[in-house]
């Protein structure tokens, strides 16, 4: 099979099953040999058709005048990856990608006598890619912003609301961008300059490491984290930004007891167990053994034997004991990654938001009981909602007065910081991965 077959057909499993396109991705590449070159388009169509799909069936809808064609599936997900590298992908000669998808659709017996349409459709796209005939400025700000960025209404009308016009539109492009892969470098047996001496040809080291203790490089060029000796020696692992900004805000004192409740895919442990150093633990729960495997096979590559992994449901602990520091990095709806995650937009409702803060009151409750007087319970998401954030917070202290919001700018950068003291990381101010997180010291 060649590049653009295997992409149709992890859009094809997508379609039917609930599964995340990051999971089928994985699946399907290690079910298929796939060389790394063409692994890497599969990866970019795929991705490319997920983030602009709402975008690009408007410019086909303008050329499919039988309503029948574009209630085709598989027509539709030979045209879509066709689109996207001729509207999107300036390195694929034209040609290539009318043909090959032309090609495609003649070895599908049920739809071959659509070839005709294939190449017909792609080639007046083609004609209108220098200036697509999206909604003009008469038709509503929702249906323009909609179709241009392709993300649902809904979704951005609840944006809107919070966050304004101008902010929207910076976070619909954010979400947009392909996101580049963030390494943050050991701080154990590692000094910077070592470091950036090894990685100088692979990461951009000209301004020096960024975020929390400048343990942050970006990686540049198509080579990935597994190929680098020093990933695989435990010398950096891949983490983003945002993400350490929540560990920062535990204030992490050397010896201490962490846990850390929801922990996979293991970046905020395996840091944390790097800043206790010795004589302390970090607790690393997980729901599902599949995931919390992934902490584990972290915390080996990184030689760290204070990652102690556990099976738990967070909303009923087993521990007869308590934690001077606990992050409960709760499951969200992940509205501050979701460049991370274009197939998201398709799945999330406004109604997943609520049902997601019922999980996540339960699980502050379920953590409170396990904080030390003096210690403290840092609640984080990377969601971007007030509901899911301040919200929670809010109703948590409102109940449990024997905790106290502690000011998150004695931790982190001010600039880092909103109005009521907790961590605020937004795309649309700072250009990093959504992140919030709330510290909460227990003082009786």
């Amino acid at each position: 099979m060649k590049a653009r077959e295997h992409a149709v057909g992890i859009l094809e499993e997508f379609d039917r099953h609930t599964s995340s396109v990051e999971t089928i991705l994985s699946h399907w590449m290690s079910e298929n040999e796939i060389d790394k070159r063409d692994r890497r388009l599969v990866h970019e169509l795929v991705y490319g058709v997920m983030r602009n799909r709402l975008a690009i069936d408007h410019v086909l809808e303008q050329f499919l005048t039988d309503r029948r064609f574009f209630e085709n599936e598989a027509l539709m997900r030979i045209l879509r990856v066709g689109a996207y590298q001729i509207i999107y992908l300036d390195r694929i000669p034209v040609r290539a990608a009318v043909n090959e998808a032309v090609e495609m659709c003649k070895n599908d017996r049920q739809i071959r006598s659509m070839s005709g349409v294939v190449n017909a459709v792609l080639r007046r796209v083609d004609g209108v890619k220098e200036k697509l005939p999206f909604p003009g400025p008469n038709e509503p700000l929702l249906k323009r912003l909609s179709v241009k960025y392709s993300h649902p209404e809904p979704l951005i009308a609840r944006w809107l609301e919070q966050f304004g016009e101008l902010r929207t539109k910076k976070l619909l492009e954010f979400n947009n961008t392909t996101p580049a892969i963030t390494l943050r470098r050991t701080i154990r047996g590692n000094s910077r300059q070592n470091f950036e001496n090894e990685m100088r040809e692979l990461c951009d080291i000209k301004s020096g490491g960024r975020g929390f203790q400048n343990l942050y490089y970006t990686l540049v060029g198509r080579v990935m984290p597994s190929d680098i000796p020093l990933f695989a020696s435990g010398g950096c692992t891949v983490q983003a930004e945002s993400s350490g900004w929540a560990v920062a805000l535990l204030d992490i004192k050397q010896g201490n007891k962490v846990l850390d409740i929801c922990s996979a895919p293991g970046g905020k442990s395996t840091l944390a167990a790097e800043l206790i150093g010795e004589g302390g633990i970090v607790c690393a729960g997980e729901l599902r053994e599949g995931r919390l495997r992934k902490v584990v096979e972290s915390a080996e590559r990184m030689n760290l034997d204070t990652v102690l992994p556990v099976v738990l449901d967070g909303r009923d602990m087993p521990f007869d004991f308590m934690f001077d520091r606990i992050l409960l990095d709760a499951p969200c709806s992940g509205t501050g990654v979701m460049n991370h995650h274009p197939d998201a937009r398709w799945h999330r409702e406004e109604a997943d938001i609520g049902r997601a803060a019922v999980l996540q009151d339960a699980l502050l409750e379920s953590a409170a009981k396990y904080v030390k007087v003096g210690g403290a319970l840092v609640y984080s998401t990377c969601s971007i909602d007030k509901e899911e954030n301040i919200d929670r917070v809010e109703k948590f202290l409102s109940v449990y007065t024997n905790f106290e919001l502690d000011d998150a700018s004695q931790y982190v950068p001010g600039n880092l910081v909103d109005r009521k003291g907790c961590l605020s990381i937004t795309p649309f101010d700072h250009g990093l991965d959504g992140m919030f997180a709330a510290r909460l010291k227990r003082i009786s």
